[in-house]
C-alpha cells in the first residue's frame, strides 16, 4: 500500500512540474505564422485586431525612425555647439591672460622689492645672530668662576654686553620692521595673482 502511494505521488509530482514547462513553451516550437494561422481558425473575429496591431506596430517603427533621424541631427548640433564651446573658452584663457600680462610690470616691482628686502632682512639677521653670540660668550666668561676675572676686567666684559644689547636692540625691530613689509608686499603679490 505504501509503495503505490509513493508511486501516486512520484508521478503526480513529475505532472505538476511538466504541465506548466509545456504551457510556457517549452514544448515544441510553433512559427508566428502557424500560431496567427491557429488563432484565427480558433477565432476569425481576431483578424481585424491583428490588422489593428499591425497598423499601430507600423506607426510606432515610424515614429522610432523618424526619432532617430531627429536624435542624430541633434547629436550631430550638440558636437558643433560642444567645438563652438571649446573655441569661446581658449578664447576667454587667451584674452583673461593677456589682460593680465598688464600687470606683469607691477608684478616685477614688487618682486623686486622683495627680493631687495630680503637680502637685507639676510644681512641684518646675520648681524644679530653674531651679535647674540658674542653676548652669549661673554655672557659665559663673566660666569666662568674658574677663570678668576678681575673686577676691572669684569666691568670691561659686563660692559661690552650691555653696549652689544644696545646695538641688538634697534637690529631687531630692523628685522621686525623688514619681515613684515616682505609679508604686505608677498599680499600684494597675491592679490595680483592671475
Amino acid at each position: 500500500m505504501i509503495n503505490m502511494g509513493a508511486k501516486k505521488l512520484a508521478i503526480l509530482i513529475a505532472a505538476t512540474a511538466v504541465l506548466p514547462l509545456l504551457f510556457l513553451g517549452c514544448g515544441p516550437q510553433q512559427k508566428p505564422e502557424e500560431i496567427k494561422a491557429a488563432l484565427l481558425e480558433f477565432d476569425p473575429s481576431f483578424k481585424s485586431v491583428l490588422d489593428k496591431k499591425a497598423q499601430i506596430d507600423s506607426q510606432i517603427e515610424t515614429m522610432n525612425g523618424e526619432f532617430r533621424a531627429k536624435q542624430g541631427e541633434i547629436n550631430s548640433k550638440i558636437m558643433e555647439l560642444e567645438e563652438e564651446l571649446k573655441a569661446a573658452r581658449k578664447d576667454l584663457y587667451a584674452k583673461t591672460h593677456d589682460l593680465n600680462a598688464n600687470l606683469d610690470p607691477e608684478r616685477q616691482k614688487i618682486n623686486s622689492k622683495t627680493e631687495e628686502l630680503k637680502v637685507k632682512l639676510a644681512g641684518k639677521e646675520a648681524r644679530a645672530s653674531s651679535i647674540r653670540s658674542s653676548i652669549k660668550n661673554q655672557k659665559g666668561l663673566l660666569d666662568n668662576k674658574k677663570l678668576s676675572l678681575s673686577t676691572q676686567e669684569q666691568a670691561e666684559l659686563q660692559g661690552n654686553v650691555e653696549k652689544s644689547r644696545q646695538e641688538l636692540a634697534p637690529l631687531e625691530e630692523e628685522i621686525t620692521s623688514l619681515r613684515r613689509e616682505i609679508q604686505l608686499y608677498r599680499q600684494e603679490l597675491n592679490l595680483l595673482k592671475y
